[in-house]
């Protein structure tokens, strides 16, 4: 099954493609960092006895809540800084990208680059609204805009490909 197909990154891929990606694996690590520092703070009061509720909000667990919210929000914004940076920094993610899929994978041609990649290469596939992430590994993913496709049926035959070839994850 042959497909051929040409498109361009843009920075609006990048961020969908991180939102995606870290979704998955930041609440994760929050939530376990959260409960561990909580387990950790509150231990501690709760062998000292006679500590009421109230005291334990007040003491520990809010500003702990406090510490992370912020710690969260920090991460976000500065993910949007690094995709920005990364867009502004790397010209080779800008260039027109062709692809063609064949039986054995994928050949991915840009005017710096030639690749062949295998199907073995991909541990799994994502799909966002407008992509389909391609993953190597845990954290390093193909970009495929959905807008690349000249119909729904190439997108569906895709798609299709994928599923044959790949686990979705």
């Amino acid at each position: 099954m042959t497909m051929r197909f040409e498109y361009r990154l843009n920075i609006n891929d990048l961020k969908e493609a991180n939102q995606a990606h870290s979704k998955k694996f930041l609440w994760k690590y929050y939530l376990f960092m959260i409960l561990t520092v909580l387990l950790a703070s509150i231990l501690p009061l709760l062998k000292q006895g006679s500590i009421t509720i109230n005291e334990m909000l007040l003491s520990v667990i809010v500003p702990n809540l406090l510490f992370f919210a912020f710690l969260y929000l920090g991460v976000r914004i500065s993910q949007k800084f690094m995709i920005n940076r990364a867009w502004k920094n790397q010209p080779g993610v800008k260039t027109a990208i062709n692809v063609e899929t064949t039986e054995e994978g994928l050949q991915i041609k840009t005017d710096l680059s030639e690749s062949k990649l295998n199907w073995s290469l991909y541990t799994h596939w994502q799909e966002t609204p407008n992509l389909f992430m391609l993953y190597q590994s845990l954290n390093i993913f193909n970009l495929f805009p959905k807008r690349a496709f000249s119909s729904e049926a190439e997108m569906n035959e895709f798609r299709e490909l994928l599923k044959i070839k790949l686990l979705q994850k």
